[in-house]
């Protein structure tokens, strides 16, 4: 066992694993810790699911990343990733929902993603099953597709190991102390007792110049260790796998191949394939933070109860799209916790205030994102700077202002949003006003539309005096908004 080193990564999830193997690789001393085994928060139920669409710079750099990288991670540690590149296919109801696709698109070409355009004429002869007469059309991915989480997760554990990093499992992380040079980390060696991982005598210190958090639900103790505050606090999200369909069997056994993953944005889910079957993953409304304070010590690799009833409208609107699937029954059932953010952005970058103390928490797709963020995280220690703009997840968007229900209230609601039309300069409105100067409600009467930042309520514009409370996102279209602006 290593006492000193260059760098700590502290969580063995697929962020931790990627950002060790990417730390190694740049040739610095590395020690992973887990404190259960590698997987074993949201890592191990997580879908797998690998998308490159995305409306931000930084993340769809970080998610163009992963998706090249897990390609290649056989041919360098011999373990199969379980990486199957069958596409994305994101569908659209509304000629609305088809003008955000296009506006992503010029990202898409910004990073060099490929994209095709397809009509629903073109998605019902290459994708029968799939039903069409209802959408505008669709844009597809032809280079993404999912993987295994457990399996990527440790061949990236594996390829660490390679490039000379340490793993170990079973120890928690009990406290840090800076002492002007290094990180003295107090570490305990967990042992299982009735089926619980309890703390046991044996005890520790590592000595790291740099340690990165990748703690995924238990974000917010390393927050209370730190003396800082962290806005990651996971919401359920519940996936469903049907039965084997018979006409989806039918299908492939004719000789055609696998369905791209599939998604409905204005039903609010994904589906893919799955042994025969199909996996449903809605984003609800009404989902619930958890672990708003602290992970329980019983919660190890478990789940959730589920709740059919908060998903029946997702579930039924998946019947419509897929008809064959209204016959089959439900095999299995996840809901468990994925980690949010108030934005639904991770954060990644040096911990506001202190010195040498990384953060990468926070991740709602932390599978697809892993790769990218263990790339240009370290870029960010051991160069200096990425090689992309990494302004949008600093963590220091979130202050000493942000309160717990703050937090657990906003990302609820970035939960809910994963699937809205989502308009340039949208402004959410969960938890608001929370901080408000003395003039607000004097500018709120002369028509003033707010936006929200660092908590403080400032206006983007004046509209109109008897404006509605909807007035704002009713204008979110840039010609509309530009006649707001300009119209008084």
């Amino acid at each position: 066992m290593r006492t000193h080193v260059k760098a700590l990564v502290v969580g063995g999830g697929a962020v931790g694993a990627s950002i060790a193997y990417h730390l190694a690789r740049a040739g610095w001393d590395c020690t992973l810790l887990e404190r259960d085994e590698l997987t074993s928060g949201s890592t191990w139920h997580a879908a797998g699911l690998l998308p490159l669409f995305n409306m931000g710079y930084a993340t769809s750099h970080i998610h163009d990343y992963s998706v090249k990288f897990y390609k290649q991670l056989e041919a360098e540690t011999g373990l199969n990733a379980g990486f199957y590149v069958v596409g994305n296919l994101r569908m659209a109801q509304t000629r609305a929902r088809m003008d955000e696709y296009m506006l992503y698109a010029s990202t898409a070409e910004t990073v060099g993603i490929p994209y095709e355009w397809m009509t629903p004429a073109q998605i019902k002869e290459r994708w029968p099953l799939v039903r069409t007469e209802d959408l505008e059309g669709a844009i597809y991915h032809p280079t993404d597709g999912y993987i295994n989480p457990a399996d990527v997760t440790q061949a990236m554990a594996k390829g660490a190991r390679q490039h000379g990093a340490e793993v170990m499992r079973r120890v928690q992380v009990d406290g840090y102390h800076w002492t002007g040079s290094a990180w003295i980390v107090s570490c305990t060696r967990m042992v299982e007792r009735g089926g619980n991982l309890v703390p046991s005598e044996d005890s520790f210190e590592i000595t790291a110049e740099h340690v990165v958090t990748a703690t995924g639900n238990h974000a917010q103790r390393t927050a209370r260790l730190l003396g800082i505050k962290i806005p990651a606090i996971p919401v359920e999200h519940q996936y469903i796998v049907t039965e084997p369909d018979p006409a989806l069997r039918d299908y492939r056994a004719a000789g055609n191949p696998e369905h791209p993953v599939l998604r409905d944005a204005d039903a609010k889910w994904y589906v893919r394939e799955e042994r025969g079957g199909w996996i449903l993953g809605p984003y609800e409304r009404n989902a619930p933070a958890r672990f708003l304070y602290d992970v329980p010590e019983s919660f190890r690799a478990d789940l959730f109860p589920l709740d059919l009833e908060r998903i029946e409208e997702e579930y039924m609107s998946m019947i419509h799209r897929l008809p064959s699937s209204e016959t089959v029954g439900l095999k299995d059932d996840y809901n468990g916790p994925i980690c949010y953010t108030p934005d639904g952005n991770p954060l990644v970058g040096p911990a506001p205030g202190l010195r040498n103390m990384w953060l990468a928490e926070g991740f709602s797709f932390g599978i697809t994102a892993a790769g990218g963020t263990g790339y240009y995280l370290a870029q960010m220690m051991t160069e200096g700077e990425a090689e992309i703009d990494m302004a949008s997840l600093d963590p220091k968007r979130y202050g000493d202002w942000m309160t717990t229900e703050y937090a657990a209230r906003k990302n609820e609601e970035a939960y809910e949003h994963v699937y809205i039309l989502h308009h340039p300069d949208e402004e959410r409105a969960a938890c608001r006003p929370l901080r408000t100067a003395p003039s607000y409600d004097r500018m709120k009467a002369r028509g003033a539309q707010f936006g929200q930042v660092n908590g403080w309520e400032r206006p983007n514009y004046f509209g109109p005096l008897d404006a509605p409370d909807s007035f704002d996102h009713d204008a979110q279209l840039p010609p509309r908004r530009l006649v707001a602006i300009c119209g008084r």
